[in-house]
């Protein structure tokens, strides 16, 4: 494993094992991890490219290594009472190029969106060594904005990720969370279009499954007498009593549980749908199962142990099947070796799967960079 502390050393590096024309897995972290770690000649590691380049809080700007860790730099913001609306789980092991590689998020995608909403600019070292650079550091400047958009969900497919320049937003004054207990997928759904019917503006919208119930956490952030207001309104238009209790514990164990990890995506729409034909299928085949859902936008995450592992295997099977059809996807962002060889992680390639594989052909012409490591085996 080679571990460049600087840009020109991940440069350097990448130029060598090019020249060697050898194989190479870019990570965070001491291993690749999830459905796009494969057998490659070499790792190259950022763990060391771990500081803040610039910030410059009253413009709400920050330019970060891709080696530090998302709690690390929101550590750093806090103290100016700033925050990046990044909110990927495991955030203390989570680095900001596994992030942004892995189009990683959390509920505050609710009202902030992805990482492709957050960036600035970034710069990328290629498979050849070369260092290239979009963006810019300042918001208005989307000048040769396409390459970091490009970045994000590409899973070292294309180039290591060495920095990243957000967009930051201010630390609220005020957060409150009302929680409702006992729902089942159409009424998540009813309280989700009556928010948008009445403008409500939540910061985070998420559901956790436990078998037989939902459990569905509305979260609110502001100034204090807006958040008040938004919390009575939601209350009245749900016609249910909210509680005040924290489902934040039982989102992150949901998120990060079992030796396997499932996202499931449709049309948040059809989350009633998705509840029958691919979630409680899944949960049903697991032991020990998890879920956590964000209706608004109509992604569920579910994991858990594989006891009966051809049960599992027919559930996941059964309900790609399904998830495509309804235009989503089925993704197994970790498994066993074993279902591993039995299940595609990535399913059906996109229509779009042409432009992607000629992507990676003009910025890895030799398939170096994690090779068959995302879908389609790109």
């Amino acid at each position: 494993m080679q571990t460049p502390a600087s840009l020109e050393e991940a440069s350097s590096a990448l130029a060598g094992l090019a020249a060697q024309r050898l194989t190479v897995g870019i990570t965070g972290a001491d291993a690749p991890r999830g459905a796009a770690a494969v057998a490659v000649d070499e790792i190259v590691s950022t763990r060391l490219l771990d500081r803040i380049v610039d910030y410059a809080p009253s413009d709400q700007i920050v330019t970060v290594e891709a080696g530090m860790t998302v709690a690390r730099l929101q550590a750093a913001l806090r103290e100016r009472n700033q925050r990046l609306a990044l909110d990927p789980p495991q955030p203390d092991r989570t680095t900001i190029g596994g992030a942004v590689a892995a189009a990683s998020y959390g509920p505050l995608r609710t009202r902030y969106g992805t990482a492709k909403d957050l960036i600035v600019g970034m710069t990328i070292v290629r498979a050849d060594g070369t260092m290239a650079r979009g963006g810019g550091k300042v918001v208005k400047n989307v000048a040769g904005f396409d390459i970091p958009k490009l970045m994000v969900g590409t899973y070292g497919t294309l180039a290591l990720i060495g920095t990243v320049t957000f967009r930051l937003h201010p630390l609220a004054q005020q957060t409150s969370e009302a929680v409702f207990q006992g729902c089942d997928a159409e009424a998540i759904r009813r309280i989700v279009v009556a928010m948008t019917d009445a403008r409500l503006e939540p910061s985070a919208t998420f559901a956790v499954y436990d078998g037989a119930a939902y459990a569905l956490c509305v979260r609110f952030e502001g100034f204090r007498a807006g958040v008040a207001a938004q919390r009575d309104t939601l209350a009245e238009i749900a016609g249910l009593a909210p509680s005040d209790s924290s489902l934040d514990a039982l989102h992150d164990a949901a998120r990060t549980f079992g030796e396997l990890q499932v996202k499931i995506t449709a049309p948040a729409s059809r989350l009633g749908e998705m509840h029958e034909r691919a979630i409680a299928p899944v949960f049903g085949a697991l032991d020990d199962a998890r879920c956590t859902v964000y209706p608004s936008v109509g992604v569920a995450f579910a994991g858990g142990r594989c006891t009966e592992m051809a049960s599992v295997l027919t559930a996941l099977q059964e309900t790609r099947s399904w998830a495509e059809a309804a235009g989503g996807t089925l993704v197994t962002t970790q498994a066993p070796a074993a279902l591993r060889a039995a299940f595609d992680p990535w399913g059906t390639p996109p229509p779009s799967f042409a432009l992607m594989r000629e992507l990676k052909q003009r910025f890895d012409p030799e398939r170096r960079l994690n090779p068959g490591g995302f879908v389609g085996g790109l």
